[in-house]
């Protein structure tokens, strides 16, 4: 068992060319010029509470949704399956949160569209986590346990089975339970022993180790899941298609966003740490993901999708779909 360490991630050292029509507020953020006014102005973005999202936050922090015409309201979810009904019956407007649960239901005859991509694993940035004093020192001592995550058929059960079986186990071995509060409450209940081992994201692995002694047994940046897509911005397609312009602004707001995420790692633990009310201790040391820029990547969301069908979280009766690509295709939006 690796023991945890506090150590902040090397801070991104992308250079990133702005548009020549860029205008700069007084706070010195540099924003995308403003495109057809929004048909709406009042959107509710549901987001799972993680440093994934942190563009999100820098968009509403720095003024970047307002530039734009927009208001924003963002509704914290415990995972993306919470939010998909939600958002179906035109509740929630835009998610952001794990692409896992979309495929699926694109694959079920569910249409979404990814407006823009959040983030890409990184080392430290997920990771299964044990007790202090667990007798499971190994990845094979995971056999007959359960293990707490924030979703089912979600990004952590994924990368799990795919962790599992890349070591010999099968996942069918190990027993999936899904906490309904999401990464906030799961620190307390591994403690309290509702699991013997969970599945966290930063913040919360962080939080894990600082709160109590908890240590990393695994972390699962690593074969056919390194570097892999994590989450997303996603609306209906019958939204983006109803409006447009209203997605075109919340694009621009956010790959804005997305920049100062990518290239300044201060701005990003601030954000992070006013967003989910963290410590200076906590914002720190937590490892930061990686902050795709630029138009949805679609053979990166690919990746996910083939990734899903190899480890079972995507029935092998949409094998088809995914090997021709279809599948993602028809989830990928088209450039504002």
């Amino acid at each position: 068992m690796s023991t945890w360490n506090f150590r902040a991630a090397p801070v991104v050292a992308a250079l990133v060319m702005f548009l020549a029509s860029c205008t700069s507020t007084p706070s010195g953020t540099t924003l995308a010029s403003v495109g057809p006014k929004p048909e709406e102005q009042d959107i509710t973005v549901a987001a799972i509470p993680a440093t994934d999202l942190a563009a999100l936050y820098l968009a509403q922090d720095e003024g970047l949704f307002a530039q734009q015409g927009l208001h924003v309201t963002i509704k914290k979810i415990p995972n993306s399956q919470s939010a998909i009904a939600a958002q179906l019956n035109g509740q929630v407007d835009i998610t952001a949160g794990s692409y896992v649960p979309y495929i699926s239901a694109q694959a079920g005859g569910a249409r979404f569209r990814i407006l823009a991509e959040a983030s890409a694993l990184r080392p430290n940035t997920r990771a299964l986590v044990v007790t202090a004093n667990s007798p499971i020192t190994t990845i094979a001592g995971l056999v007959g346990k359960k293990i707490g995550v924030n979703g089912t058929n979600s990004i952590g059960t994924l990368l799990i089975s795919a962790l599992l079986q890349e070591n010999g186990i099968s996942p069918k071995k190990v027993d999936f339970v899904t906490d309904n509060k999401g990464f906030p409450a799961m620190p307390d209940q591994l403690q309290q022993g509702q699991w013997q081992a969970a599945f966290l994201a930063e913040p919360y692995v962080t939080i894990a180790a600082e709160r109590y002694g908890d240590q990393e047994l695994a972390d699962p940046d690593q074969g056919a899941t390194v570097n892999f897509p994590m989450d997303g911005y996603i609306a209906t397609r019958a939204w983006a298609q109803r409006h447009p312009n209203t997605a075109a602004a919340f694009v621009r707001a956010i790959e804005e966003g997305q920049t100062i995420a990518a290239t300044d790692s201060t701005a990003v633990r601030t954000a992070i740490g006013k967003a989910d009310q963290l410590s200076p201790m906590v914002t720190a040391v937590i490892a930061l993901p990686d902050f795709p820029i630029g138009p949805v990547d679609e053979k990166r969301i690919q990746r996910e999708a083939t990734v899903m069908l190899q480890f079972g979280t995507l029935s092998q009766q949409y094998a088809a779909e995914v090997d021709q690509g279809t599948l993602v295709k028809s989830m990928i939006a088209p450039a504002p």
